[in-house]
């Protein structure tokens, strides 16, 4: 089969597209032929070795925690059926960049009827670290004000949907060009950080969820509620030292580190068939375009998301 291959760590141009052996799927595992593959910032920060000191230094390595496609191959007891279509967010060790993948059961999730292949590829880590993201500091209660900062990105813009799903008021924060984006996803008002410190409102929420970790807990802290918290996605020494003494505040700072779940994609499926969630697809690219969709998902720039398509 072919797959975007990374041999080494470094810029977009090490990703070579590359004959590799076909994945055989083990026990409660299916074989699925990818339609469309997700990519996430979280992918260039490992292709650029940022990250290897978590995901060490083996090669070669196969990126990508998103697919969207068919069962290619199931066993007798399976839930699913050759010919199913499923998405899923791969665990730890990626691989989604490729025409096929084996993925556990535990971890894969049918298809809504009204979503393509790639809005359903762009969907699983971006949507999961949403939904588990919001039962930080307990489950979000209907009326509750959320702000979500970054709401244009492939996070963001799935926070604020699944925030107004859950019958929330949501404050987004957006550049002045995607203001009018922001709006068409639901959010009752939109901060252009470009011209207004989200951080000075005189609003105050219930949680502050910090989508692209711009921000930090001390400069959210004003804006917060008593016991409200704030939620990034990437952690530093400065936040996990705030986690750590939660106990001892009325405001708390936590993080979110996402997990596969098909359990929990099932409930953003559930939420897509409603039409009460939908992707953003920005544009799609071939996986012979690797090092092109690579220097795109690194300028930081892109609306909603952005996939591979293979079919």
């Amino acid at each position: 089969m072919k797959a975007l291959v990374l041999n080494q760590y470094g810029g977009p141009e090490q990703l070579l597209l590359q004959e590799t052996a076909l994945p055989m799927p083990g026990k409660n595992e299916v074989l699925v032929r990818v339609h469309a593959a997700g990519i996430n910032p979280v992918d260039y920060k490992i292709r650029d070795g940022s990250m290897k000191w978590i995901v060490g230094k083996k090669f070669p390595r196969i990126l990508g925690f998103d697919v969207a496609g068919t069962v290619e191959q199931a066993g007798k007891k399976s839930l699913f059926n050759p010919g199913d279509k499923v998405f899923a967010m791969l665990p730890f060790k990626g691989g989604g960049y490729a025409e096929f993948v084996t993925v556990k059961e535990k971890y894969l999730c049918h298809i809504p009827e009204n979503t393509t292949m790639k809005e359903a590829a762009a969907t699983p880590l971006a949507a999961l670290t949403c939904l588990q993201a919001f039962r930080k500091g307990g489950d979000i209660q209907s009326g509750d004000h959320i702000l979500v900062n970054g709401a244009s990105g492939g996070v963001g813009s799935f926070a604020v949907q699944i925030a107004k799903a859950m019958g929330e008021k949501v404050t987004a924060v957006a550049s002045t060009r995607n203001q009018d984006f922001v709006y068409s996803l639901g959010a009752d008002r939109v901060i252009d950080y470009t011209a207004e410190d989200f951080t000075k409102l005189t609003t105050r929420f219930n949680k502050v969820f910090d989508a692209v970790a711009k921000s930090s807990f001390m400069a959210c802290r004003r804006i917060i509620i008593k016991n409200g918290i704030y939620i990034t996605t990437v952690p530093n020494k400065g936040l996990l030292f705030h986690k750590s003494i939660n106990f001892t505040r009325k405001k708390k700072a936590d993080f979110i580190l996402v997990k596969a779940s098909g359990e929990d994609l099932q409930i953003i499926a559930d939420k897509m068939s409603k039409g009460l969630v939908r992707p953003y697809v920005q544009q799609s690219y071939l996986l012979s375009e690797g090092p092109k969709a690579h220097t795109m998902i690194e300028s930081e720039r892109v609306r909603g998301k952005i996939v591979f398509h293979l079919i």
